[in-house]
């Protein structure tokens, strides 16, 4: 999220409300634990079903829509977040209750909080998008800083997860490979209803194994996310030829 989006507006909704910019939504929050039904339940279920550890930092919190699908996955874990603009966390403490648990959202650029940070974490969630002349786009530093500064900052068997918007003139497996070279193996999830693309990069487990945990994920809180995920290895040239680098 930006420092301040001057066309963001609030939506106010039953038991929710929605933080809009043009067609883009930026955040889903519920005042209660349960699913969005929403790219946020993707992006919860793959902290719920892939950190090995209790250690996550997210990059980009807006209004914290991840944290009510998540919660209700069963993660209890403290949650460290960074933005450049607390105007949608105070939007979530609004509607939160105690069921949210420990939320430490702090004012800050990403790259520079995780240079800054003395931590290591078992997964780092990168949502940062800035606003565009017809839609959001990912900022500059999560093409060209982000990616190896996450790596160095993930313990070891850490997760890096990204949530990849298109960039214009860019195909999107060049784009993917970019972002995965500085690790050792990346999955691609493909959300059906999303023009998006979540990028899972580290040690994982196969395919078949990351598909079933984050769909399992998904079903326990009956979003209809669930079915609508598609899996791919990603192979491409980066990251066979680091691989081949490291034997």
């Amino acid at each position: 999220m930006s420092p301040r989006r001057a066309s963001l507006k609030i939506l106010r909704l039953r038991r929710r409300a929605r933080i809009v910019e043009g067609d883009d939504v930026l955040s889903e929050i519920l005042d209660h634990p349960g699913p969005t039904d929403t790219l946020f339940d993707v992006l919860a279920a793959c902290i719920a079903a892939m950190t090995p550890g209790p250690r996550v930092a997210i990059l980009g919190f807006a209004g914290g829509g991840i944290v009510a699908p998540l919660r209700g996955m069963g993660f209890t874990a403290p949650l460290t977040a960074v933005d450049l603009s607390l105007e949608g966390h105070r939007l979530f403490r609004e509607l939160s209750g105690d069921w949210a648990g420990q939320v430490d959202v702090i004012k800050a650029d990403a790259a520079q909080w995780l240079q800054r940070s003395k931590k290591s974490y078992d997964l780092i969630l990168e949502d940062l998008s800035v606003p565009s002349s017809q839609e959001s786009v990912k900022p500059v530093i999560s093409l060209d800083t982000l990616p190896d500064l996450m790596r160095r900052r993930l313990r070891p068997g850490g997760i890096a997860v990204t949530n990849v918007l298109p960039v214009p003139g860019t195909a999107w497996m060049p784009l993917l490979e970019h972002l995965a070279a500085p690790f050792p193996q990346a999955q691609v999830l493909l959300p059906r209803q999303y023009v998006n693309r979540i990028l899972l990069a580290g040690r994982l487990p196969g395919p078949r194994e990351t598909g079933r945990r984050i769909r399992e994920a998904l079903a326990h809180i009956g979003s209809t996310q669930t079915r609508l995920l598609d899996l791919r290895q990603l192979t491409g040239h980066a990251v066979v030829a680091r691989k081949r680098r490291r034997r």
